[in-house]
């Protein structure tokens, strides 16, 4: 697919297009092609069939010139033919004008002789040249000596003798003295003036009397045969050739090299050397050979160098008395299609012609088309990057195209000035009309583009930490109004040229110039703390602005911007602790602590689930005996990473996140699973637990309810549970808080005040708090022994405890002085290390009252 993504609708169509001209074209072509093989398959049959028809034909005649002039000679001897015939000559008349006369234009009949039964012999041949004529004589003129003479009477010179000849003994006489009827002999070499390999027409001669006298031979050279089939018209290319009962080459259109054996006595020429078709220097003749082998083929197709032949074998002279001749007849297809190729090249090539035009043309058309559609898509790329450039108009557009550019048209109109819309509420607060973050990163690169401000002296962060709660007394329309008075006199205060973004509901980021005269000080900062205490309503009350500031002082550019954000904002986490109206300067150590907690907090996270939360236990006593009459639960994490961490560590970072809500009713379903176990075991029924709660947890809708079924699940009394809140907590004007509250003591269970004396509550108002027990800080009770004001302020807490009939809890006993000193100032309850460091609630013994 992602392959597609990259291939042009141009492209895709011409390449259709060309496929569906290339399947039709060459449907077509292979169509015509394949009629075209199919006609000259039917084209070849019939051509070789009617040259085949032709050759036999003419064949016919060629071969019967022999028989012919055999039957010629016969009558012509019979008349004088003679019981008292002394010698051949009167046969001289009739041989000579068989050659001259009566087959005068047959140069295949090359020889007519007679041989008599008592071994004389006379014959006529044909010379060299035309209407030259040669006597072969042996009789009683010749003393038994075969002359060869150089003319056509025993006058002319002698040219050749042989002696001792006797015709009885060939086997052209053979054959027709045995079998006393007309036959063809067998190849043999001449032993004439032309000298070659012939064949004879054999036939036996009766006189009147029907008395058996000799045998009239004639005699066709086959080298004149050979030159008949070369002259066969229409031949061409093509082959044809004779072969014998035994598969030898009688005859041949080709040019073969003949091979002639010597003469060793006429006993060696009575059988020639006929050649095979394996052995034919004619290449297609040997290709055919193998087929010979199987009398019954008469058709064959096959190929020589990639050229396509039609062969048929067709059995000849059989009338003519000539058994198991057959005859194979090779036509080249290139001899039949000849004309027919060079038009079918022709056609081909106009073929591809149109189609690389037809295929040109449509590409210049597509392209054409698809012009418009490419201009859209190019003002598409242009639009992905905010630039609204109305698509082109073209000369050659479609109906559908223009439809397409027109929507484009309004659609880019529109998408216009939706991103510009977009765009200000993206670059923009709503409220406030100052930048955004993302906003003030696309002012400072413009600045930095521009060149007019690359480097920025310092970033100021200020936090307003209520303004949800400003919005829920006043209501936002007073809320937003009261923001943007903020803001107004944030503008009065910021720098020329400084850049103030509201990054976030609560948080306003400040860029100063690197033109800033001054340097960015903490009198600088103490202007934006005013801002602080300074606001009012418009109805002229007075309203405060709780929020803080974090500082990042050096040189930076719009590249580290959102560095620079982030430090400020460490340094604001840094500033929130120290309480409202402070302010941190960023330094790497809050980083370095920064990241250590992200850390921390990932493996807190786990903690719970990797059972690595302790509940630790302290006794709480009575000073008079130093019973226990309760302890305080406190949680401890043995961390797999970090080993035992204090609670001061990782209590602040579980209030953060949120975590402290799990882990908080973690330790009171642990603490009341393990006092409920102790109590089963005999422990006082009357045992007093405290467990703290933090301010999220009383927050929360279920936590009561939460209370109460762990209670329930240990068989636990109210009694013996005891809440520790701290006394800002307590003094929370929150109306979910005291609800909580309120409902948790009129359960039973009992809520003390935690490190009393730290705070800053009005004793006044201590008579209407929700409490039932006091927990004077350690701070005053580690130095009641060398400070009167501490022994004085611990005097005053139990005095005043008295008068409000509440218990009060001294913590951090650590000395058996320190006791002493207490319960002597009347203090009745006390916890410490004096009396026990927190162990784990196994590990004690059981209290004894």
């Amino acid at each position: 697919m992602r392959v597609l993504n990259t291939v042009s609708l141009k492209l895709v169509v011409t390449s259709l297009f060309v496929f569906i001209l290339t399947i039709m074209f060459g449907s077509a072509i292979f169509l015509q092609l394949r009629n075209e093989n199919l006609i000259f398959n039917g084209l070849g049959e019939k051509i070789t069939s009617a040259q085949i028809e032709t050759v036999q034909n003419n064949l016919f005649n060629f071969l019967k010139v022999p028989v012919q002039s055999n039957a010629a000679v016969e009558m012509a001897m019979r008349e004088i033919l003679t019981d008292d015939l002394e010698d051949l000559q009167e046969f001289e008349s009739p041989l000579r004008r068989t050659l001259r006369r009566i087959f005068p234009y047959s140069p295949q009949l090359s020889l007519v002789a007679f041989g008599s039964t008592n071994g004389d012999y006379i014959g006529v041949s044909r010379g060299a040249q035309a209407d030259s004529f040669m006597l072969i004589l042996k009789d009683s003129r010749t003393d038994g000596v075969l002359n060869f003479y150089s003319g056509i009477s025993m006058e002319s010179p002698v040219r050749n003798a042989i002696h001792h000849y006797d015709p009885r003994m060939r086997s052209w006489y053979r054959d027709a003295d045995k079998n006393k009827l007309s036959s063809w002999s067998v190849a043999y070499q001449d032993i004439d003036d032309l000298k070659g390999i012939s064949i004879s027409y054999n036939s036996p001669i009766y006189d009147v009397n029907k008395r058996y006298v000799g045998v009239v031979s004639s005699d066709i050279k086959l080298e004149k045969f050979n030159h008949y089939l070369r002259e066969i018209p229409n031949l061409g290319h093509g082959v044809i050739f004779i072969v014998n009962g035994d598969n030898k080459i009688i005859s041949h259109s080709t040019v073969e090299k003949e091979v002639l054996a010597t003469s060793q006595g006429l006993a060696s020429l009575e059988n020639a050397r006929l050649m095979s078709p394996a052995d034919s220097d004619s290449k297609i003749i040997r290709s055919i050979a193998p087929y010979l082998a199987d009398r019954n083929i008469t058709k064959i197709t096959f190929d020589v160098d990639d050229e396509i032949f039609y062969v048929r074998v067709v059995p000849v002279g059989e009338e003519l008395g000539l058994q198991n001749w057959r005859m194979a007849v090779i036509v080249p297809q290139n001899d039949l299609v000849g004309i027919f190729n060079k038009d079918r090249i022709i056609t081909i090539f106009s073929v591809v012609l149109i189609f690389i035009i037809g295929v040109t043309l449509a590409w210049i058309t597509l392209a054409k088309i698809t012009a418009p559609i490419l201009e859209v898509a190019k003002q598409a790329r242009l639009i992905a990057k905010l630039k609204w450039v109305p698509a082109k108009e073209t000369r050659f557009e479609l109906k559908e195209i223009k439809l397409l550019n027109d929507a484009f048209n309004d659609m880019s109109l529109t998408l216009s000035k939706a991103f510009s819309s977009l765009k200000r509420q993206v670059y923009y607060d709503s409220i406030t009309g100052l930048l955004s973050k993302e906003g003030l990163m696309e002012r400072m690169r413009e600045l930095a583009t521009q060149e007019e401000q690359n480097l920025w002296k310092g970033l100021i962060l200020i936090s307003l930490d209520n303004v949800n709660e400003i919005n829920n007394t006043l209501g936002y329309k007073q809320g937003e109004s009261l923001l943007r008075e903020f803001v107004k006199r944030l503008l009065e205060t910021v720098p020329v040229n400084a850049l103030l973004a509201r990054i976030n509901d609560s948080e306003f980021a400040i860029c100063y110039p690197y033109s800033f005269e001054h340097k960015i000080c903490s009198l600088e900062i103490k202007k934006y703390i005013d801002i602080f205490s300074s606001l009012s309503s418009d109805e002229g009350e007075h309203l405060l602005f709780v929020g803080n500031i974090g500082f990042v002082n050096g040189e930076f550019d719009d590249k580290a911007l959102n560095d620079n954000l982030r430090n400020a904002s460490v340094a604001l986490a840094a500033a929130r602790k120290k309480g409202s109206g402070a302010y941190e300067v960023y330094h790497p150590d809050m980083m370095t602590i920064a990241v250590n907690n992200t850390r921390m907090l990932t493996n807190l996270n786990q903690a719970m689930t990797n059972n690595e939360f302790l509940v630790y236990f302290q006794p709480i006593v009575k000073l008079e005996d130093s019973s226990v009459i309760g302890a305080e639960a406190l949680i401890r994490w043995n961390s797999k990473v970090y080993g035992m961490v204090a609670p001061y560590i990782f209590i602040p970072l579980a209030e953060e996140s949120g975590l402290i809500l799990s882990i908080g009713r973690w330790v009171l379903h642990e603490s009341c699973r393990q006092l409920s176990e102790k109590i089963k075991a005999g422990w006082p029924a009357d045992f007093e637990l405290h467990i703290n709660v933090s301010v999220r947890q009383l927050m929360q809708p279920d936590f009561y309810g939460y209370i109460t079924t762990v209670l329930d699940e240990f068989n636990l009394s109210p009694k013996n549970l005891t809440l520790e809140i701290t006394e800002s907590l307590i003094m929370e004007s929150n109306p979910v808080i005291k609800d909580q509250l309120t409902r948790i003591r009129a359960f039973g269970i009992s809520i003390a005040i935690d490190d009393f004396g730290s705070g800053f509550s009005s004793l006044s108002y201590l008579h209407n708090l929700n409490f039932d027990c006091l927990k004077i800080d350690r701070d005053f009770v580690s130095s009641v022994l060398n400070s009167a004001k501490s022994e004085a302020i611990i005097s005053a807490v139990i005095r005043l405890a008295d008068g409000l009939s509440v218990p009060l809890i001294a913590e951090g006993i650590e000395t058996q002085e320190m006791a002493q000193k207490l319960f002597k100032l009347g203090c009745l309850r006390a916890q410490g290390y004096y009396f026990g460091r927190p162990i784990p609630l196994e590990e004690w013994d059981m209290p004894i009252y």
